[in-house]
């Protein structure tokens, strides 16, 4: 053989073997070094078949609000099953409240309470706590059933970035007391023009001195947000998208069934059925639901339209606050779960106080950028 060549069969010098890839090169039809199997996504992916499957998948890029639930994860039996868990981890959570209540209250005082109709106790403050408090303990049973049911982030209900954005949610607060302020003066007007009834009147209690307000008045300013913020996490959250989650993604079929399926996939199916629950877990009645209606009708539309909670948040809790510190300062906290009706000019009112207040968070909503997609 000359000198120089190689055996036959055998590569030129510095050549890898017949077969194998260069030198530094992984085996032929293996990925790089460090780099999933060809055929595999990328680690850390959903990974639909084969491999190990994530348990919480969040919403796909550039989905709005109230379709938020329809994930990878979501069938039309999850936000079923999601809210079958949803009213038996409320009962128990009530369950739990009350008996806590109860063996504090007795260590407290001495003596167990006896429930006389709807008031568990003898004191109306202590009532008003006590039922602030079972709503507020619903706010983890529904991000409990998001998270375990729905296997979706269990901040996806606040905002379409899984999570609560504080700056937005006080920066709402603004508008929200323009909203109470317009009110309170749109008020007096309407009262000069219609002037009550003396009966009326002669019911408005008066001031009972600063000692006996700042205990309520501080309560209800520690528990009423809590309690606003469990009512829009399940009526504008979890019951919005669970809703907006049977949109079909396709719209394939008929027009009628193509006109149908956009429909579905519209936020208006969802905030109508919100906001007819909303007004009839309240006692309202005559114009006062038709009130209630337009304001639950009115935040669930923001919370599409700003992508989260916060907004609804910020009106619904300065407007309970409001609602009790009134009866606390006048020595009327035993009717804080009076809800008849109202006059019409309740809503002549309410009607362009909301919708300045819309019109302001939405201004204020694209000024600051605030995301509405996820």
């Amino acid at each position: 053989m000359p000198y120089g060549q190689q055996p036959y069969g055998q590569p030129p010098y510095g050549q890898p073997p017949y077969g194998q890839p260069p030198y530094g090169q992984p085996p032929y039809g293996q990925p790089p070094y460090g780099q999933p199997p060809y055929g595999q996504p990328p680690f850390g992916a959903y990974v639909p078949y084969g491999v190990r499957e994530p348990q919480v998948v969040p919403a796909p890029p550039s989905t709005p609000y109230h379709r938020l639930a329809r994930t990878a994860k979501h069938t039309w039996w999850r936000p079923i099953v999601s809210g079958l868990f949803l009213i038996a981890g409320a009962i128990l959570a009530t369950v739990c409240v009350v008996f806590a209540w109860e063996l504090i209250h007795a260590f407290v005082t001495g003596e167990f309470s006896e429930p006389e109709g709807n008031d568990f106790f003898d004191s109306d403050l202590e009532n008003l706590s006590l039922t602030l408090v079972m709503l507020a303990a619903l706010t983890p049973v529904v991000l409990l059933s998001a998270r375990f049911v729905q296997r979706r982030p269990a901040l996806s209900l606040a905002s379409v970035l899984n999570k609560i954005r504080w700056r937005w949610l006080l920066l709402s607060c603004l508008p929200a007391a323009g909203y109470l302020l317009l009110n309170y003066a749109l008020n007096i007007a309407v009262e000069a023009i219609f002037p009550a009834d003396d009966t009326i009147l002669a019911d408005e209690g008066s001031w009972v001195g600063f000692a006996s307000f700042i205990g309520p008045a501080l309560l209800i300013l520690l528990l009423v947000p809590f309690q606003s913020a469990a009512e829009e996490f399940i009526f504008r959250g979890w019951v919005i998208q669970a809703i907006g989650a049977y949109g079909p993604d396709n719209t394939r079929g008929s027009r009628f069934v193509q006109l149908l399926k956009q429909v579905l996939r519209t936020p208006w199916p969802a905030l109508l059925v919100s906001a007819v629950l909303f007004f009839l877990a309240h006692g309202y009645t005559g114009w006062a639901r038709l009130d209630i209606f337009l304001f639950a009708m009115t935040i669930g539309w923001l919370t599409i339209r700003t992508g989260g909670l916060e907004s609804a948040i910020s009106l619904h809790a300065l407007n309970n606050i409001i609602a009790f510190m009134l009866p606390a300062a006048t020595g009327q906290l035993s009717g804080w779960d009076d809800q008849g009706g109202a006059p019409w000019t309740l809503v002549a009112i309410d009607a362009p106080c909301l919708a300045l207040y819309a019109v302001v968070v939405l201004w204020l909503a694209k000024r600051k950028k605030v995301a509405h997609l996820s």
